[in-house]
């Protein structure tokens, strides 16, 4: 018996991102530089009969990555986050999916860079305790 089941799903959006603090040898990071973010979801069902279906949460997914933007989105260029890191739009898209869906399920959230580096995380709820 599993002890957690899941959906994966998955989204790509083009992107821009800085990071001012960047010190050498990495002091190019500084300038806006573009990326294709590849964000992937594992979020927890709790039946095994489509509990959220998922080419609906995968449309939900590339709807919401705009979104996250610093600066709303204009023409056909590249989604401007600014100075967000992986691990920040991670966070983001977590805490997205916790409102839609409770965060009373395990959520894991990979933002990576070109498909190649980036980071993460992983939302574990708090079990109840009983009094």
């Amino acid at each position: 018996m599993p002890t957690s089941t899941f959906i994966q799903i998955g989204a790509q959006v083009d992107g821009l991102h800085h990071w001012p603090g960047a010190a050498a040898p990495e002091e190019y990071l500084g300038t806006p530089h573009r990326h294709l973010f590849v964000v992937t979801v594992e979020l927890q069902v709790f039946h095994d009969d489509r509990e959220i279906e998922i080419n609906a949460a995968a449309r939900w997914l590339t709807a919401l990555l705009p979104t996250l933007a610093d600066t709303p989105p204009t023409g056909d260029g590249p989604i401007d986050y600014g100075p967000q890191s992986c691990e920040r739009l991670a966070a983001r898209v977590a805490e997205a999916l916790k409102q839609r869906h409770g965060a009373n399920r395990d959520i894991t959230v990979t933002v990576l860079e070109d498909g190649l580096l980036g980071a993460g995380l992983t939302w574990k709820p708090v079990p109840e305790t009983s009094l």
